[in-house]
């Protein structure tokens, strides 16, 4: 997963920076939210698997995990707060925004889970 987490995450930016060119600079910093979850996992994952050869528990996969979910799901509170000023837009940013998050961390814990029962 850790290719993918890359992937998403540099979509992520490309979004961003395409909202950014297009002037519209609060929808940009909107986006940059959603990216903390995959780098996290692809940062993690490649720092533990490549650079120091271990392998983590699943507990310690599930912490890091939640801690980028509750980091990014606040960021995403505040910004509704304080960025988005129209009222229409907020619900469907929250909304959309945290389904995203919750979604991709569910389906890193499966992965996780997974290759728990895969190594014994």
């Amino acid at each position: 997963m850790i290719g993918e987490s890359f992937i998403i995450t540099g979509l992520l930016i490309i979004a961003a920076a395409s909202l950014y060119r297009a002037k519209r600079k609060k929808w940009a910093a909107a986006t940059l939210p959603l990216a903390v979850l995959p780098t996290v996992n692809a940062l993690v994952g490649f720092t533990a698997g490549a650079v120091l050869k271990v392998n983590l528990n699943f507990v310690t996969e599930m912490c890091i995990i939640m801690g980028a979910l509750i980091v990014s799901c606040t960021w995403i509170g505040f910004l509704t707060a304080t960025l988005l000023n129209r009222r229409k837009a907020r619900l469907p940013y929250m909304i959309g925004s945290i389904a995203f998050n919750v979604i991709l961390a569910a389906i890193f814990i499966h992965h996780y889970y997974v290759l728990l029962e895969i190594r014994g």
